[in-house]
């Protein structure tokens, strides 16, 4: 009956459409069906579900946490329908990862479903004999029916006193397990193990990039300045060992975030970036004009970027096209700029195989900016609030503008947000 429920639940659109829902929540219930209840600790399931190293820090990475929470949601929103009030329950209650069987309301008794108010039905049962003036069963039989017990006014008092200290005690229990926004916002890109691997560009003058209406065509121009057969040592020095300062300083941004996670972590350029290394943990990518990852993975988003070395460089918006207020002319004394862009991306990636996290600017100072905003708790917070409960497992794009004073960017500020 169990397996059959099961079934039931996770064909419902509340878990069809999602992978990591249900393969935890089927291998939690068959775990408890096969008497290995007891087993089913955030820690083993970090291990056995999502391939988490045996020594892991639960603290630092909640993936288990952050999943059994959006199971009990939609295990939740699916018996709040009239349709399925009646079936049998799975439920998982806070606190545990042992999954609890309750019988629907149509296989309740009346007697059972229906107590006296203000008395306990005990799970004690004993036998009564109908007198005459019942009426309800013939003398000779002896219906078994639930004893019942009157409290008195301290067994309430200390029933009500009882119930407040489990309530409160939950309550800590439910902060202190519960995973933080930060920790929710990061939760999909670090589900995947193994190394975490930061992407960072090779310092290429963004007035060399042409055009950048078509993602081709920007590719192309920062494919034109790989360090491949460019000849002497010094050449490569001068190119191919550079990068700009502020993709460095969005990557310190994010360091404690990575740290967090316990991992082995490697920097790579994007020239030096292969695919089969990127499929083997998360990814991080830095930098937008100059990162043709970073070009490719935006390139079927609404938010994106265009523009011209003639004019300036933009943030596209793929439904309002004509709209250019996002952008930074690059050309422009130094001095004279006062705002930067970027791009704030958490969205999957087809040729990675997983979900990789964006932090682009179309100036310097705008990816520095975007790479503190990501670090910032009280930000991961706002992103929550703007997007709403659906962010913890969709995909997501954010525009940030940030003030800028002599190539100093000021916290960012989210001007435009895409759930997807």
């Amino acid at each position: 009956m169990v397996r059959v429920q099961l079934e039931r639940l996770l064909k419902s659109g509340h878990f069809r459409n999602s992978k990591r829902y249900p393969t935890l929540l089927r291998h939690i219930v068959e775990e408890a069906l096969e008497g290995r209840g007891s087993l089913l600790k955030e820690r083993t399931l970090g291990v056995e579900v999502f391939g988490r190293a045996p020594d892991y820090d639960t603290a630092s990475d909640p993936i288990v946490r952050v999943t059994v929470a959006e199971i009990r949601k939609r295990i939740a929103q699916y018996y709040h329908e009239d349709a399925h009030a009646s079936e049998l329950r799975i439920e998982l209650t806070p606190g545990s990862y042992v999954p609890e069987f309750i019988a629907g309301r149509e296989a309740v008794a009346p007697e059972e479903a229906s107590p006296l108010v203000g008395e306990v039905v005990t799970a004690e049962a004993v036998p009564v004999k109908a007198g005459p003036a019942v009426g309800l069963f013939p003398a000779e039989a002896e219906p078994v029916v639930p004893r019942r017990r009157r409290l008195g006014g301290w067994s309430v008092a200390a029933l009500a006193v009882l119930l407040l200290v489990v309530a409160v005690g939950g309550l800590w229990a439910w902060r202190v397990t519960r995973p933080t926004a930060l920790e929710r916002l990061w939760a999909p890109v670090f589900a995947k193990s193994g190394a975490v691997t930061y992407v960072v560009p090779m310092s290429v003058p963004k007035t060399d990039l042409g055009r950048a209406d078509s993602t081709a065509d920007a590719v192309a121009h920062v494919m034109n300045y790989s360090p491949k057969g460019s000849g002497t040592f010094l050449a490569h020095e001068q190119l191919g060992e550079n990068v700009v300062f502020s993709d460095m300083l969005a990557t310190v941004h994010l360091e404690p975030i990575v740290e967090a996670q316990h991992r082995t972590v490697r920097v790579q350029t994007n020239y030096g970036a292969r695919l089969d290394e990127l499929r083997e943990g998360p990814v991080i990518m830095i930098g937008g004009l100059d990162n043709q990852w970073v070009l490719q993975a935006l390139d079927k988003l609404r938010y994106r970027f265009g523009g011209s070395d003639e004019t300036s460089f933009y943030i596209r918006d793929a439904k309002q096209p004509e709209n250019r207020q996002w952008a930074v002319p690059l050309g422009a004394r130094y001095e004279a700029i006062d705002k930067d862009y970027a791009i704030v991306a958490r969205v999957y990636s087809e040729s990675i195989g997983q979900t990789v996290m964006i932090v682009a600017g179309v100036g310097m100072s705008g990816t520095a900016a975007a790479g503190e905003f990501l670090a910032d708790p009280a930000k991961a917070a706002e992103i929550e609030r703007r997007l709403g409960p659906k962010v913890h497992d969709h995909d997501f794009e954010l525009v940030l503008r940030s003030d800028v004073v002599d190539g100093n960017a000021g916290p960012a500020q989210i001007v435009a947000a895409e759930l997807m």
